[in-house]
């Protein structure tokens, strides 16, 4: 389901929730990343992709979502995140 827990992310510091983009089916998993989660930030659109997913209703999600140039407003707002 869109933004409900697709898994997580363990560091030193702490472990974060990664969250699904799309509702839908999750059809492959990188296991690749078990062993060199460090892929996770130096290829994150590359080999450190986390999972492969069929949406199942696309077309209504895409409103919800942001693209580069917005999340990188977003980071800048005073907010937690």
């Amino acid at each position: 389901t869109q933004m409900e827990p697709l898994g997580s992310v363990e560091s030193v510091k702490a472990v974060s929730d990664v969250y699904s983009p799309v509702s839908g089916t999750v059809l492959e998993v990188n296991e690749e990343l078990l062993d060199a989660p460090e892929k996770i930030n130096n290829d994150p659109f590359g080999e450190g992709w986390i999972a492969r997913i069929e949406p199942s209703d696309l077309e209504a999600e895409l409103s919800n979502l942001m693209d580069v140039p917005k999340y990188r407003v977003y980071l800048t707002m005073p907010q937690s995140h």
